[in-house]
């Protein structure tokens, strides 16, 4: 989540066009008022974060095409009718809920509510006696099967897989020297025609409060980039094809790593990976034949785990010696 606490943080989002999302959502200060329908529609919104994967709704930032557009003129509401209205009606009550005030002169205020993934609460009912999720930048009814997943998360795992570089998201490539740069260093044989190594890191997180004992996590990787080490990897000896963006199938070869708990510990909600938790790593090549134009490379992550299960896709754009790591959405 965004760290938001003054009108500077909030103009930011402005001035770089941050656009809402699964986890953010901008509303005008007007929504913010005393009478049934803002209320309900307040308590619909919060439910349906909490009931997602959480996430900040801003009111006081006017919007246009999904994109922040001007800080409004804020809300004369306090705060703790805002707690008093959610705690109130939402129910069981969204533990963890956030809520900051920023001031916009006046006496008036926008507010950032920050409110968490729910766990063991989950799901959580809406004033109308329905449940809601966020989808496409809404909030909607859930499904029955939803509604029982949600409420499996109090008993079961909910792994999550993240794929980054080393340094985060980019990663530089970086070639040995060219055959003329190297005329006068001493040298044997030809110059790689991969380039250095670059590590992936592979984290993994439980979104539950319900440990995972035991849990197998693979990352399929586009065949057109050479693996280096595998590191904490077992080669699974198979390739699958995955679908890119042009609808051609394109070739992958498939690493797998398994979590076992004894002897290892298991992986539970508060375990953060770059903390000393389960982040683990290969490392793979970049082909010199494939740097004279822009290149997009398709990968895929799976997690398993007793009653639970994920399945990811991503993508490693390279451009100008730089390939830059996101996961696929939608």
């Amino acid at each position: 989540m965004f760290k938001l606490a003054t009108t500077d943080d909030l103009q930011r989002l402005v001035d770089d066009e941050i656009q809402e999302s699964l986890t953010l959502d901008y509303k005008a200060s007007p929504a913010l008022s005393n009478n049934n329908k803002s209320r309900d529609e307040l308590c619909k919104d919060v439910s349906a974060f909490a009931n997602s994967a959480g996430g900040q709704i801003i009111y006081g930032i006017e919007e246009k095409d999904r994109k922040p557009i001007k800080i409004d003129q804020g809300s004369d509401l306090k705060r703790e009718w805002l707690e008093q209205v959610i705690d109130s009606n939402i129910q069981p009550r969204v533990e963890g809920l956030l809520i900051t005030p920023i001031p916009v002169g006046g006496g008036r205020h926008a507010y950032v509510l920050a409110i968490p993934q729910a766990a063991t609460s989950a799901p959580h009912q809406a004033p109308d006696k329905k449940y809601y999720k966020r989808q496409n930048f809404q909030s909607v009814p859930m499904e029955d099967y939803e509604i029982r997943d949600t409420l499996r998360r109090a008993v079961t795992p909910e792994l999550h897989v993240e794929l980054s570089f080393a340094l985060g998201p980019v990663a530089f490539v970086d070639f040995p020297l060219s055959k003329n740069d190297r005329a006068n260093i001493p040298t044997v044989g030809e110059p790689d025609p991969i380039s250095r190594p670059i590590t992936i890191l592979v984290s993994v997180t439980n979104r539950s409060c319900q440990p995972a004992f035991h849990a197998i996590v693979s990352v399929g990787i586009d065949a057109e980039l050479p693996l280096r080490t595998s590191n904490d990897f077992s080669p699974m000896g198979q390739t699958g094809d995955s679908l890119s963006q042009s609808g051609n199938l394109r070739k992958q070869y498939w690493l797998a790593h398994r979590f076992c708990s004894p002897p290892g510990f298991p992986i539970f909600k508060e375990l953060v990976p770059s903390m000393g938790g389960d982040q683990l790593s290969f490392t793979v090549a970049y082909p010199a034949s494939l740097t004279n134009t822009d290149q997009i490379f398709y990968l895929a992550t799976s997690v398993q785990t007793p009653g639970y299960s994920n399945a990811e896709k991503w993508i490693i754009r390279f451009y100008a010696k730089n390939m830059q790591l996101e996961m696929c959405r939608g």
